[in-house]
């Protein structure tokens, strides 16, 4: 069975003292995802979610900490192929979401919008991705946002 890796991520901000989690709609769908995208030759995974995100939100973001990955099988013109989307925690730096009009790249995303971190999770469609967003907030409430997003994290099951 042929595989693909992928890699995105949760790009948090903090507006006013609540966590916002930014989210895409996929060009031609009507459900919300988290920015993730296929793995290039030659790139990370690492690499490839904090491109991702920049290319599908049109925001700059520090990463984290790893957050795991989600896979699944897929059926595709009649073959199936066997998933992994590695997915990880982002801090916000700049941009403005949305701002996506990168020359050269096709139209990947309809629409973007910043979510609150605690209704998050019921407004994305992919059940994997649900709970990416899930494990995301048990992080950051467990060591505190403002040392999360700092960058002093330990992920989970990491012995603490």
């Amino acid at each position: 069975m042929p595989r693909e890796a992928s890699a995105g991520g949760v790009v948090i901000r903090d507006q006013g003292g609540e966590l916002e989690v930014a989210v895409i709609r996929p060009h031609g769908r009507s459900l919300w995802a988290l920015p993730k995208g296929h793995v290039d030759p030659g790139e990370t995974p690492e690499q490839t979610a904090v491109r991702e995100v920049w290319e599908e939100t049109g925001l700059k973001a520090t990463l984290v900490a790893p957050l795991g990955e989600i896979r699944y099988v897929y059926q595709f013109r009649g073959q199936r192929i066997f998933k992994r989307v590695h997915f990880y925690l982002f801090r916000y730096q700049s941009g403005v979401l949305g701002d996506i009009q990168h020359a050269g790249h096709r139209v990947e995303v309809d629409e973007t919008r910043w979510v609150p971190l605690t209704r998050v999770a019921a407004l994305l469609g992919y059940k994997g991705e649900k709970a990416i967003a899930a494990r995301a907030a048990r992080m950051l409430l467990r060591a505190g946002a403002s040392l999360a997003l700092s960058g002093v994290i330990r992920p989970e099951g990491s012995g603490d």
